[in-house]
């Protein structure tokens, strides 16, 4: 299936601010995927709070595991435009933001936040389909 570059770089103009109900790291990385590609896994949890989002991570292993059930892990230098990189961050273990190029994006409270390409220590390969092991 081919990705839609340029419906993924509409997405990442929107300057939503971060929200736990709606435009964390984890949905702003799948909203990103079914920009690209007209659809997402569907991950089956939901939260609306920090609190709630913990609790999820919790059950599931944390970010990091729950990315690599549902997808495909690959070598940072492999990622391109439109996959899925993550960064490390001191609340979550891990954040998700999406690749642009030389740079990744992803929600802040202030809209979209971009750093460098060179923070991302993980990548996986952005699909519509739920991996299955």
């Amino acid at each position: 299936m081919m990705r839609d570059l340029a419906a993924l770089g509409a997405y990442l103009e929107q300057s939503k601010p971060f929200d736990w109900d709606g435009n964390c790291c984890v949905l702003f990385a799948l909203g990103a995927v079914r920009a690209q590609f007209g659809r997402a896994p569907d991950i089956g949890h939901r939260w609306s709070t920090a609190r709630g989002a913990a609790r999820v991570l919790k059950r599931v292993g944390g970010v990091e595991a729950a990315t690599d059930a549902i997808f495909e892990r690959i070598a940072p230098g492999q990622a391109m435009r439109g996959d899925i990189a993550g960064c490390p961050d001191p609340d979550l273990g891990i954040a998700l933001l999406v690749i642009e190029g030389m740079t990744l994006a992803g929600p802040c409270e202030g809209g979209t936040r971009r750093v460098p390409r060179s923070m991302m220590t993980m990548a996986w390969r952005a699909a519509p389909e739920a991996r299955h092991e």
